[in-house]
């Protein structure tokens, strides 16, 4: 007997009467019978009904089936992989179920956010306590010349008697010649004073604390990683520079050579590499972009160097594992191509 034949035994058993049992899923989404066979779900295209059948079998009220449940699952993950209905409910970690090392490396953590914190609290407690109140005379104020204040004469005045030069005045012209110096003038005021305002500039290495400093960089961190992650590489550069210039620290150094990276300029990623390691020797991120910046400079040895250094210290890296199997196939090749020719002498 196949699926569909028991969906029909379990529809036909149903009463009819509305009053003795309330509206089943199926009924509710209207799907044909047909639609729960194997053969249709493994070829349906559409993903929200095949959430419908999967919330119909998952409810039990036609029957259980595991193998049709399985088989819609599979196919609803390849056309919706992001399914609410494919969630998996995980019960949350408990202290207990964490070994000894992600235990002590989640209390290293811990000690080290409560270090930083109580340190910047002290710096700003003792910082407010020394703060000494100036008083600031007032900026005085320059008041732009009234045009009605401003009194106009005639360069050459007009005798009273002279009635052929009172017959050439052009009273319109003269008004507009006096309007037109009057804007010159204002502007010519309007400029000197901005050019005596001085100009601000934005410094990123000019900070009162510490604390304040550490705030502004990773404040232009978090830009560069939404930059970064948007695929904005050139404005993620100038932002984790700018996170750089303000305190330069391990996390945006790594960030910084990974756009580097992106961005095709292996030698500006080896440079923050190396500062990175020279403020944590066995720093795996470091090390692992270094072999990657290494690797496209053609420089396999020291690239499979900095990967074998990576395994040891973290051997389920499987980035290194593939990095380190490539490389060393590509020293094995460079050494066969420069092997030296043996010519024999008479």
């Amino acid at each position: 007997m196949s699926t569909t034949d028991n969906f029909s035994d379990i529809s036909e058993c149903r009463p009819t009467s509305t009053n003795d049992y309330k509206e089943t899923l199926m009924s509710k989404y209207k799907i044909p019978i047909m639609h729960f066979e194997f053969e249709y779900i493994e070829k349906c295209m559409d993903g929200r009904e095949l959430e419908k059948i999967l919330k119909v079998l998952r409810s039990g009220e036609e029957g259980y089936y595991p193998d049709l449940v399985k088989t819609t699952e599979q196919r609803l993950s390849i056309l919706r992989p992001k399914s609410k209905l494919l969630r998996k409910i995980a019960p949350i970690i408990d202290k207990k179920d964490l070994n000894r090392d992600e235990l002590e490396e989640i209390s290293k953590d811990l000690e080290s956010f409560v270090v930083n914190v109580s340190k910047n609290d002290e710096e700003l407690l003792s910082r407010k306590a020394n703060v000494k109140y100036n008083e600031v005379n007032i900026r005085c104020t320059i008041d732009a010349p009234d045009s009605k204040q401003i009194v106009k004469t005639n360069e050459k005045s007009i005798k009273s008697t002279d009635y052929g030069a009172w017959d050439k005045y052009d009273p319109d012209t003269e008004l507009l010649k006096m309007e037109l110096k009057e804007e010159r003038e204002r502007k010519q005021f309007l400029e000197n004073r901005r050019s005596s305002i001085p100009k601000k500039s934005v410094s990123f290495n000019k900070f009162a604390t510490e604390a304040e400093a550490n705030f502004i960089s990773d404040r232009e961190r978090e830009r560069g990683n939404e930059y970064f992650k948007s695929g904005n590489y050139e404005e993620a550069l100038q932002c984790y520079t700018n996170s750089i210039q303000t305190k330069a620290n391990v996390d945006n150094l790594n960030n910084r050579a990974v756009t580097f990276l992106k961005l095709e300029k292996y030698q500006d990623t080896l440079n923050d590499c190396n500062k990175v390691l020279s403020l944590e020797k066995d720093n795996l991120k470091a090390l692992l972009r270094k072999a990657q910046a290494l690797e496209k400079m053609l420089n396999f040895k020291e690239a499979l160097e900095c990967a074998e250094t990576i395994i040891k210290n973290d051997p389920n890296n499987t980035k290194a594992q593939e990095l380190a199997s490539r490389v060393r196939e590509n020293c094995y090749r460079q050494v066969n191509n420069t092997r030296m020719k043996i010519v024999e002498l008479d």
